[in-house]
């Protein structure tokens, strides 16, 4: 299995390197513009056709590699759009004001040893001195493998992908249920609650700061607008990088993260104050990060069907909509099973992802209750009920 990092190097310039980057940047922006233009109009998807109609066009504004390179990220969100499209939605043609520069193995080096950066721009290569934090340093032994080049507050900065190979743990048998929520940010079948209140508070506060700004519409108060995108997007990300780093630290290599598989669910029609939130829910990012940490631990992760997970009784297996009294009220019609609505569902997105791997002979088989950290199978063959085990045993 392979597992990929990104660290960000803070890059130290002088006026005349920043003018060369600044100017590297544009002409990287408008070569990727033309090739989402002519690849948009005429419908191109392919990288090696869009590659023999762009390439005599940009090739003056940039030297060849990162001709190339602007070319190959054109493409990616070309496929994008193309993707979308297919599905019924209307897209524009991809278009950035300023772009981040994607740097290969052969228009950029770095020496760690000399702490030393070369790195490509329209007049050439430019060597520049770097310095790396504690962050940084844990990543020196693995292979590097690119970078990218990105602009932000008058500052320039690196970000450095590293790759490593790690070993492909067997599955332990141990299962951990999370349902994600707008009021709960998550909710572990090991009942662990991580509430959204905090989130949704300061959502709510930028949502206010911005549309007083928008009515205003000065240039003042659009720079104030990137200022506060940049903080809310920043305490977003911190929220799911704390609760992610909490769930995998209380699991062990070789345990199963089960999550519901939640692709187009904001294509939901619902009442205007509905998608505020569901748009500002950062579902997706909270899923990427607890990947890639599940995955650098040797943890696995697997997916199920959202549907019915929250109707579904966890005891009996009993599916009704009045089930879910209310957002966080839970009692089963048929056999009366009271729990948290969130917690239920955990359990279910566990119970569920068992079903689907056979691990019951029939539908109408008995269940059992999952009322401890991680649901445990005993015999992988002939189980026909769950034993529940606290994590790490």
């Amino acid at each position: 299995m392979r597992v990929q990092r990104t660290a960000s190097l803070r890059l130290n310039v002088s006026d005349q390197v920043s003018d060369m980057l600044l100017k590297t940047l544009d002409h990287y922006t408008h070569v990727y513009n033309h090739c989402c233009s002519v690849g948009f109009e005429h419908n191109i998807k392919n990288g090696i056709e869009l590659h023999k109609v762009t390439y005599q066009d940009t090739r003056p504004f940039l030297p060849s590699q990162l001709t190339i390179s602007a070319r190959m990220v054109a493409t990616e969100s070309l496929k994008s759009v193309f993707k979308k499209m297919k599905t019924g939605r209307s897209c524009r043609c991809p278009k950035s004001k300023r772009t981040s520069i994607r740097y290969d193995k052969n228009s950029h080096t770095i020496w760690f040893d000399k702490k030393l950066l070369s790195i490509l721009t329209c007049d050439g290569r430019v060597r520049l001195p770097i310095k790396f934090n504690q962050h940084f340093s844990q990543y020196l032994d693995w292979k590097h493998t690119a970078a990218t080049l990105i602009f932000r507050d008058n500052k320039f900065f690196l970000n450095v992908v590293f790759e490593k190979d790690v070993a492909d743990l067997p599955k332990s048998g141990k299962y951990l249920g999370i349902d994600r929520g707008i009021k709960k940010l998550a909710v572990t079948s090991d009942n662990r609650f991580f509430s959204g209140g905090k989130a949704r508070r300061v959502s709510q506060k930028y949502n206010r700061v911005r549309a007083k700004l928008q009515s205003a519409g000065t240039q003042s108060a659009k720079r104030h607008l990137s200022r506060i995108s940049g903080k809310e997007h920043r305490f977003k990300a911190d929220i799911n990088h704390c609760i992610s780093k909490e769930i995998v630290s209380q699991l062990n290599p070789g345990d199963i993260i089960v999550l519901e598989s939640l692709s187009g669910i904001r294509n939901k029609r619902m009442r205007k104050k509905q998608r505020k939130e569901l748009h500002s829910w950062s579902f997706y990012q909270l899923e990427q990060f607890l990947t890639y940490k599940a995955i650098g631990k040797g943890i696995h992760i697997e997916h199920v069907d959202a549907r019915y997970t929250s109707q579904r009784c966890s005891k009996c297996g009993n599916i009704k909509r009045s089930n879910r009294k209310s957002q966080s009220g839970f009692r089963c019609s048929k056999c009366g099973f009271r729990l948290n609505a969130d917690l239920n569902a955990a359990r279910n997105i566990v119970l569920k992802y068992l079903d689907s791997k056979g691990f019951y002979k029939t539908r109408e088989s008995k269940r059992a209750e999952v009322n401890q950290p991680i649901v445990t199978v005993s015999n992988m063959r002939s189980v026909t009920s769950l034993q529940a085990s606290p994590v790490g045993n």
